[in-house]
C-alpha cells in the first residue's frame, strides 16, 4: 500500500554491502568473509536483560525421567552458508545469523540474494545471485523447520448470544497488523528476552489476520512467523502471509525475474512455491498486495494482466487439489486505489480491481472506500458483497499528525464501511427497479441471513505505537517497568479499537466520521469494530476440552508448576514468546451488576493484563481501575453490598452439554476469594446469571484459589464467568478450564529419547549457542503442552528458554554448562516430566 511508510512505524533497513577486498597475488576477491564477523550484540533487542545467571536459581530436579546424550552434528564458530543453507538472507541478516546460528523468520526475494553477502567471491561474481525462491524446498532450508506452526486451526463458532443487537454474524473482520516491526533480523519464531513486543489479543473479532510487512530490501514474500500462526490458530483465527509488490518503495523489474518465470508449458513456477510454503509452514494462504507499478502506468514494472494469469493458475491448482489443506487455502487481493465502483453509465472505474475480485477469494477496497463506493457493482452482483472488504485505516493522518492519538482511538464509526442486502426476492426496489441497499444495523427486517460485505482494520498495531510513545516519556521507572506499562497500555488501546473508547460495547454508542483535530468534539463518541461484528469463540461443541492461562506470550517473570503442584516464580527473566500464548478472553471487558445486568463504566472498573501477578506463565487477567506508570493494576472501589458478574468467555455449547468449569482466582484488598462463584448464561432470556452447581474451592499457593462448578443446562450455554462481591481491591483470573462434566483428561505418554544439535556455535567470547532438534518430545495432540529449558549452573539450574515445538534454539550460554534440563508441562492435567541432556 503506497502510504505504508507514512502509516506504519516500520523500520526500513538500508542493507549495506559488507565488503572485504582481499588481494591474493594478482587475484582480488570481494564480498563477506564470514570468519571475520564480530559477535552479534543482542543489546538493542534485549536492552535490560543481564544474563541468565541473574535469574532465580533452582534446585536440580531429583525425579528425572530419562537422561539423554546430545548428538552433535556441527560444531562451528560461525555459519558457513556454503555448507549450511538457510535460504534467502539480507546482508544484515547474515551479520546476525552467521556468528550466532539463530534461526530467523522466513522472508524471501524471488531471485534470492547476492552471493557476495554470503561469502567472498571473485570480482566477476559480485552480481551473481543464489537461493532463488524457485530453488527453495523445506528439506534444503535449515531455517524452515523453525518456521513451522505445530498448532492446528481451532474451530470457532459465533457466540450463542450477541453482546449487542447491532452485531452481525455474517460480517467478517480482517486484522492487518505489523506485529513484527521489521522483517529483517527478526527471530520471533524462537522468542527473545524482553518483555515488550507487539501482539494481537482480540482474536475473537478477527476472522483473518495478515502478518503485514515487507520491503524491496527485506523480502517481498513473507510467510507469517510461526509464533504468530500458533497464537492465531489457538484462538481460531486464520492467518495469511503477505505478497508485497510495492512499486512505491524500490521494487524493480529485475527483482521479479524468478517471480514471473514460466516453464515450457506456460506454468508460472512461483505458484507451486506459494502453495508449498503455506502447506509446509501450516498457515492459511496469502494476501496479495498488488501495487508493483507505484505512481507509474501499468506495466512499468509488471502488467496486472500477468498477475491475473498467476492468480488463475493458483486457483486452478488450489481448488482442484486432492489435499484438503491446500484446497482450503485463501487468496486475498488488493490494489492501490482499488475500488469496485461504477460510473453513471455503469462502466467499471477499475478493470484491474474487477479482475482481482474475480480471481481471488476476497477483495479489499482501498482507503476511503465505503458501501457507497461499490453500491452499483453490488446492486448488479448482489452476492459480491460476501467477497468485499472495506478498510478502516487506524494509522491515518489527521491535520498533519501522523498517528491517531490516544484520544481518537476507538471512536470511528465502522458502520459506514458495511452494507447489507436482504437475500429475499421481495427485496424493496428503488425507482430504477434495483434492490435498495440497506446498511442500518438496527434494521431487523433484513433477517439473520442477509448478505453483508465485510471490513478490515489496517495498521491495527497503532495502539502499540501510541503506548510505546507514552511509555518512552515516563520518568523514574526501570526499563522493565517501562515495558510492562507499554504492554498494559497497548492492550487497553487495542481493546478500544473493538469495544470503543469507553471499552464497553453499548447500544447507545455512536461513532464519529469526521476527521478533526479538536478533541473536544470527540468526547461524546465511542465506537468500536465490535459494534457490527459478533464475537467468535472456540468454546463450542467442536472442542470438548478448553484450557487457558490467558498468556499474551510476554512477561517480566515466569511462573511454572512443579511436579509436586507447587509454583516456582522465576524473577529477573523478561521474555516474549507468543509460541506459548493462550486463548484470550472473548469479552473485553464485560462487568455487570448481578441483579439487573447493568454494565459497569470502565472508569469505575475494567479489565487489564496483569504482569505482576501471573498464576502460570507471564500474566493473568485482572479487574481494576486503571494502572500506574509501572503497569501495576490499581484497585477498584465497588459497592460492597452488590454482587457483580464478570463475563469472561463467550461460548456456544449445545443444550444438555453439561460442563465442568474451573477458574483459578486471586483477590486483593478486602475482597473474599471464597465468595466467588462460577456463573453461566444460556440462550434463554435470563434476567439474572445462573450459578453453577457442586461448587468447590481449593486454596493454592501465592493466595490463588481454584473454584470449580458444574454447568447443567437445558439450553445452549452462551457465556461463562465468575460472580464476586463488591468492595475495594482487584480480582484476578490466572487459569480457566472447561471439560465435559463426566470426562477426565488422560495423562499423555512420551517416548522422548533423542535430541540432536544440528549446529552449535562457540565464540571467542565463550558464548555458546545451540540449534536443537527434539525427537518425539511433543505430540501433535499436545495442544496445551510446552517445555521449559534450564541449564546446569554450579549444582543449581537456571531458566534459559521456553517453547512448544520440536525444533528450538538457545543462545548465549556464558558459563560452563554440562547439562540441560527439559521440563515438559501439560497444564491441562498438571502433568510435569523432567528430562536431562548431557552436552
Amino acid at each position: 500500500m503506497k502510504k505504508l511508510i507514512m502509516l506504519l512505524n516500520v523500520t526500513f533497513l538500508v542493507t549495506p554491502i559488507l565488503t572485504a577486498v582481499v588481494s591474493c597475488g594478482d587475484k582480488t576477491i570481494y564480498g563477506t568473509d564470514l570468519s571475520e564477523l564480530e559477535d552479534y550484540s543482542w543489546k538493542k533487542e534485549e536492552p535490560y536483560f543481564e544474563g541468565y545467571q541473574n535469574t532465580t536459581k533452582q534446585n536440580i530436579p531429583t525425579n528425572v525421567e530419562k537422561n539423554i546424550s546430545l548428538a552433535k552434528e556441527n560444531s562451528k564458530n560461525y555459519i558457513d552458508y556454503s555448507s549450511f543453507n538457510t535460504s534467502f538472507k539480507t546482508a544484515n541478516d547474515v551479520k546476525k545469523q552467521s556468528p550466532t546460528g539463530v534461526p530467523l523468520n522466513s522472508h524471501f526475494m524471488p531471485n534470492g540474494n547476492f552471493k557476495k553477502d554470503l561469502q567472498v567471491v571473485p570480482k566477476s561474481d559480485i552480481f551473481d545471485e543464489s537461493n532463488s525462491i524457485l530453488d527453495w524446498s523445506y528439506d534444503s532450508d535449515r531455517d524452515a523447520k523453525y518456521n513451522v506452526s505445530r498448532i492446528p486451526l481451532q474451530k470457532t463458532t459465533k457466540t450463542a448470544k450477541k453482546w449487542i443487537s447491532s452485531q452481525d454474524k455474517n460480517i467478517q473482520e480482517m486484522n492487518m497488523s505489523t506485529v513484527i516491526e521489521s522483517t529483517s533480523l527478526a527471530n520471533t519464531i524462537v522468542g527473545n528476552n524482553r518483555a515488550y513486543a507487539r501482539g494481537i489479543n482480540n482474536y475473537q473479532y478477527n476472522d483473518i489476520t495478515v502478518s503485514w510487512g515487507g520491503a524491496a530490501d527485506e523480502g517481498i514474500l513473507l510467510p507469517p512467523a510461526s509464533n504468530e500462526v500458533q497464537k492465531a490458530h489457538m484462538n481460531g483465527t486464520k492467518i495469511l502471509g503477505n505478497i508485497f509488490l510495492d512499486g512505491y518503495h524500490g521494487l524493480k523489474v529485475e527483482m521479479l525475474r524468478d517471480f514471473i518465470k514460466q516453464d515450457s508449458s506456460g506454468n508460472y513456477l512461483i505458484v507451486d512455491k506459494l502453495i508449498d510454503l503455506a502447506k509446509q509452514y501450516q498457515f492459511d494462504g496469502w494476501f496479495w498486495n498488488n501495487e508493483p507499478n507505484g505512481y507509474s502506468p501499468d506495466g512499468s514494472i509488471i502488467s496486472y494482466k500477468k498477475i491475473i494469469e498467476i492468480m488463475k493458475q493458483w486457483n486452478n491448482k488450489v481448488k482442484n487439489s486432492n489435499d484438503s489443506y491446500i484446497k482450503n487455502l485463501t487468496l486475498f487481493s488488493y490494489k492501490n486505489n482499488g475500488s469496485l465502483g461504477m460510473d453513471d453509465s455503469n462502466k467499471q472505474t477499475s478493470d484491474e480491481s474487477v479482475e482481482l475480485y474475480n480471481n481471488s477469494d476476497y477483495f479489499l477496497s482501498d482507503f476511503g472506500q465505503n458501501f457507497n463506493s461499490s453500491e452499483r457493482f453490488t446492486n448488479n452482483n448482489k452476492e459480491a458483497a460476501r467477497k468485499v472488504f472495506n478498510m478502516y485505516n487506524v494509522g491515518g493522518w489527521v491535520n498533519e499528525e501522523i498517528y491517531y492519538n490516544k484520544d481518537r482511538i476507538g471512536r470511528y464509526d465502522t458502520k459506514q464501511l458495511a452494507y447489507k442486502y436482504s437475500n429475499k426476492d421481495e427485496t424493496e426496489k428503488g425507482s430504477d427497479g434495483k434492490p435498495i441497499v440497506k446498511y442500518s444495523y438496527d434494521n431487523s427486517s433484513l433477517g439473520e441471513n442477509a448478505i453483508s460485505n465485510s471490513v478490515a482494520m489496517f495498521a491495527s498495531q497503532d495502539g502499540y505505537d501510541v503506548a510505546n510513545s507514552l511509555g518512552d516519556q515516563l520518568k523514574n521507572v526501570t526499563e522493565v517497568e517501562r515495558d510492562i506499562y507499554k504492554l498494559v497500555s497497548a492492550a487497553m488501546y487495542d481493546d478500544m479499537l473493538y469495544t470503543g473508547h469507553n471499552r464497553v460495547l453499548d447500544e447507545k454508542d455512536k461513532g464519529v466520521i469526521t476527521y478533526t483535530s479538536d478533541n473536544k468534539k470527540l468526547e461524546k463518541y465511542s465506537y468500536g469494530m465490535g459494534h457490527i461484528i459478533q464475537e467468535n469463540t472456540v468454546l463450542n461443541d467442536n472442542n470438548n476440552v478448553f484450557f487457558t492461562n490467558f498468556s499474551t506470550g510476554n512477561g517480566k517473570m515466569f511462573n511454572s508448576i512443579n511436579d509436586d503442584g507447587k509454583i516456582t516464580s522465576v524473577d529477573n527473566y523478561p521474555w516474549s514468546n507468543s509460541n506459548i500464548g493462550d486463548v484470550q478472553p472473548t469479552y473485553k471487558w464485560r462487568i455487570a451488576s448481578s441483579t439487573d445486568q447493568k454494565l459497569q463504566s470502565s472508569d469505575k472498573v475494567s479489565g487489564y493484563y496483569d504482569y505482576y501477578n501471573p498464576y502460570l506463565k507471564g500474566n493473568s487477567i485482572s479487574l481494576g481501575s486503571g494502572f500506574n506508570d509501572k503497569g501495576e493494576i490499581q484497585d477498584f472501589d465497588l459497592e460492597s453490598s452488590t454482587n457483580y458478574d464478570w463475563w469472561i468467555m463467550g461460548s456456544n455449547y449445545s443444550a444438555n452439554k453439561n460442563k465442568k468449569v474451573e477458574f483459578v482466582v486471586k483477590t486483593t484488598g478486602d475482597l473474599d476469594p471464597e465468595s466467588i462463584k462460577v456463573i453461566y448464561d444460556t440462550t434463554k432470556d435470563n434476567e439474572k446469571s445462573l450459578e453453577a452447581t457442586k461448587t468447590t474451592t481449593k486454596k493454592l499457593e501465592n493466595d490463588w484459589t481454584r473454584i470449580t462448578g458444574e454447568v447443567n443446562s437445558g439450553a445452549p450455554i452462551s457465556k461463562l464467568g465468575i460472580n464476586f462481591k463488591g468492595g475495594k481491591g482487584t480480582v484476578k483470573v490466572g487459569e480457566m478450564k472447561v471439560l465435559n462434566s463426566d470426562s477426565q483428561v488422560a495423562n499423555s505418554t512420551y517416548n522422548f529419547d533423542k535430541v540432536t544439535s544440528e549446529l552449535d556455535i562457540s565464540r571467542d567470547s565463550g558464548l555458546r549457542n545451540y540449534r536443537l532438534n527434539f525427537d518425539n518430545l511433543l505430540k501433535d495432540s499436545d495442544l496445551y503442552s510446552y517445555y521449559e529449558i534450564y541449564g546446569d549452573y554450579s549444582n543449581k539450574i537456571l531458566r534459559i528458554a521456553e517453547g512448544n515445538k520440536n525444533d528450538y534454539y538457545i543462545k548465549n550460554i556464558d558459563w560452563n554448562c554440562p547439562k540441560l534440563y527439559i521440563k515438559l508441562v501439560n497444564n491441562l492435567n498438571s502433568n510435569v516430566k523432567w528430562f536431562s541432556i548431557d552436552l
